[in-house]
């Protein structure tokens, strides 16, 4: 059975900002029908022991510049790796957003 493009598609917000980031969705034809129905997904911070609608911009790489985890769970798991003192083979950035203002201020 095919799935008709109306239902397929979806309006996406994205907002990646400095501290904290977050998403929101809803598809198509709801969102034609009334714009206020909308999802937006809560996250979990075991730290505070918390649930959020937006997320640290946070991301770890490994040495290699390979994607460990992004949002708490980056956050956490860097803090795990400080304390055991193996952090040295990852790249932990706070506030990736940085990282794509440069990019867009050369195009």
């Amino acid at each position: 059975m095919d799935a008709s493009p109306e239902l397929c598609c979806l309006v996406c917000a994205i907002d990646l900002g400095t501290t904290y980031s977050g998403y929101a969705y809803a598809a198509k034809r709801e969102y034609q029908y009334d714009p206020l129905n909308i999802t937006v997904p809560n996250w979990f911070d075991p730290s505070p022991n918390t649930f959020s609608n937006k997320i640290p911009t946070t991301l770890l790489l490994d040495k290699d510049q390979s994607f460990v985890a992004f949002g708490c769970e980056a956050k956490n798991t860097y803090a795990d790796l400080e304390k055991k003192g193996k952090n040295d083979d990852h790249i932990f950035i706070p506030q990736i957003d940085f990282i794509f203002q440069d990019t867009i201020e050369m195009v």
